[in-house]
Parts: C-alpha cells; sequence; structure tokens
C-alpha cells in the first residue's frame, strides 16, 4: 500500500491482451424531466468510471420535481480514448521455485494500444493504481467488500525487449570475457570442449551431448530471394531406455538456455504448448493467451515424454517446429 499512486517500472512477459475499446474522458448527461444538460463533465482516469447525480439541481417555479435518477448520457457530445487491458506475468525465470507465476492487469490507453502481443517481453513503467473490486456482482447487497480493492497499473510507457534476452545476457560484454571468447573460438577442438561441458557429469553419450550443442546453439536462418525462409533452429529428438538420464539432460539444456521452458508431455493439451483462445469475463470478447511455445519465444522448449502426448496434441506442435509459426482458427 505504500507504493499507491506512484510510479513503478516492472518487468515480465505479457500474455493476453484484450481488444481496443473506448472510455470516455468527457461526458455531457441531460435530465429527463427538465432537459437540462450538463457539458464537458470530466471522468477520473484509468479504470474508474463516473458516478451519475442522483438528484436534478434545476428547480424551476411551477414545475413538478424531477424524478430520482433523471440523468442519462448523451453519446454523441463525449469526448472519448482508446484503451486496452493486458494482462502481465512475471518473467519465468523470476518465478520462486515451485510457484505459480504471478499476474498483473495493466490497462494502457491512447496511443498505447496494441504496442505489444502476448508473447512480448516488457519492461512496463507505470502508476500503481485501484479500482473498486466486485461492486457490479454482488450489487451492494452484502457489506463486506467494502474495503477490498483490485490493483493495477495504468500504463505510461512500455518498452519491448525484443532481443529475448534472459539471464542477464543483455548489454555488451566486459572486453576481458571477449578475449577469452575469442581464444576459445581459436581451439581447433572448440566442438568437444563444448560438448563435454554440456551436463559434465553425465558420463558418456558424447554425440549426445553434440546433438544438443548444436540445438543450443542454432542455425542461420536463411532468407531466399523468393521471399520463402528456412528455419535456422534445430529440433531434437531423444529416444532411449528408462534410465538413460534423458530427463536430466533436458533439466539441464531448461537450466542453461537463456530462455527455457520444461514441460511434461502427458499432461500438456495442445492450448496449453501453443495458444489458447479465452472468453474474457468482463466484455464476453476473445482474447488469446499465450502458451509454453509462444513464452519460451527464442529459447528452448523442452517437452518430456513425448511418447504419452494425445495424438491431436502432437500435431500442434508440427506447425510450430516445422515453420516457426502459431496459427488459431476459432
Amino acid at each position: 500500500s505504500d507504493q499507491m499512486s506512484r510510479l513503478v517500472k516492472i518487468p515480465g512477459i505479457v500474455i493476453a491482451a484484450s481488444s481496443v475499446r473506448a472510455k470516455a474522458t468527457r461526458i455531457a448527461i441531460e435530465c429527463r424531466g427538465c432537459r437540462n444538460v450538463m457539458n464537458n463533465i470530466a471522468v477520473r482516469p484509468g479504470l474508474e468510471g463516473y458516478t451519475l447525480p442522483r438528484k436534478c439541481n434545476t428547480e424551476q417555479a411551477g414545475r413538478p420535481k424531477c424524478p430520482v435518477d433523471p440523468y442519462f448520457i448523451i453519446p454523441d457530445k463525449c469526448k472519448c480514448v482508446d484503451f486496452q487491458t493486458l494482462k502481465l506475468q512475471e518473467a519465468p525465470d523470476a518465478v520462486p521455485h515451485g510457484e505459480m507465476p504471478r499476474h498483473m492487469q495493466l490497462y494502457c490507453d491512447r496511443y498505447l494500444c496494441d504496442k505489444v502481443v502476448p508473447g512480448n517481453r516488457v519492461t512496463i513503467m507505470g502508476i500503481y493504481s485501484i479500482k473498486k473490486a466486485g461492486a457490479g456482482r454482488n450489487k451492494g447487497r452484502d457489506r463486506v467488500g467494502v474495503g477490498i480493492r483490485g490493483s493495477y497499473i495504468r500504463v505510461v510507457g512500455i518498452q519491448v525487449d525484443t532481443e529475448g534476452t534472459g539471464h542477464g545476457l543483455s548489454g555488451t560484454t566486459a572486453p576481458q570475457d571477449e578475449e577469452e571468447f575469442r581464444q576459445l573460438a581459436a581451439m581447433p577442438n572448440i566442438y568437444e570442449t563444448i560438448a563435454k561441458s554440456i551436463a559434465p557429469s553425465i558420463y558418456g553419450s558424447s554425440d549426445i551431448k553434440k546433438a544438443i550443442a548444436c540445438l543450443l546453439f542454432g542455425g542461420s536462418r536463411k532468407r531466399l530471394p523468393d521471399g520463402l525462409t528456412r528455419r535456422g533452429d534445430i529440433n531434437l529428438l531423444m529416444l532411449g531406455d528408462p534410465g538413460t538420464a534423458k530427463s536430466q539432460l533436458l533439466k539441464f539444456v531448461e537450466r542453461c538456455s537463456p530462455i527455457g521452458v520444461y514441460t511434461s508431455g502427458k499432461g500438456s493439451s495442445a492450448a496449453g504448448l501453443t495458444a489458447s483462445v479465452m472468453r474474457d469475463p468482463s466484455s464476453r470478447n476473445f482474447i488469446m493467451e499465450g502458451g509454453a511455445m509462444v513464452l519460451a519465444d527464442g529459447g528452448v522448449v523442452c517437452i518430456d515424454e513425448f511418447d504419452k502426448m494425445r495424438e491431436d496434441d502432437r500435431v500442434a506442435i508440427h506447425e510450430a517446429m516445422e515453420q516457426q509459426t502459431i496459427s488459431i482458427a476459432k
């Protein structure tokens, strides 16, 4: 509560975006009884509305008093701005061990609408605000929720981290690190050295480790003259008997890649891996929420127990593996 109405800066991943809607900044209201018009009433910014006055304040002689709640809004005399609500989730590498990631609602208006899409890693500057929570649902029947407020952030600036960098890889490297990299690159057996340093506690399986080294570095993406692209990403499938450290290698890859998402195939569905289309409860519109493959963009998705997946869920991954795109028709 001590950060209420202060400017804050938080990083995270945008996982859902609503459609762009309009919110009135100034409204004009008219009385049903005496046709008195009140213009240019300012509305609080953010997710707060405006409460219409209960009584008409113009009293004329010889006229009956106006009824209670006489005002209605004149829509074409209102000034509006675009606004959009986003859902921000904390970055997967910042989640405390064994906990679910936390969410935050963001409110963007004017030129900040449609700046980001679900799956972007962003840094948000904004004002930490509160909205009245749950007022529409219980309609004032019980006075329990009187002091309860929901929090959201009124965004004033969005910075998109496009490089998809994870643990402190952003920025420049120190000169001594660069020198070390150059020495490593000049070594003749650099391939074997890197392969040996992948999961060094697991003995043997050198060819698997070489394949994992290639996967972690990735290829180069080629754009052909006629506009087609060839993906540079390498997909790797490990087959083997139980107890041959397949899952351990997967866990190691997830830990050492800048962006890594680990999931088990038995419990994941197609929507959880690619993207799901959900109904927004407040506006009844469809919103998209990214799954594991969207959140791991620019990194590695590790799927354990690939053979235990249901057939129709496995088909959904094929497009992401071949074309590097996810398409949804709903």
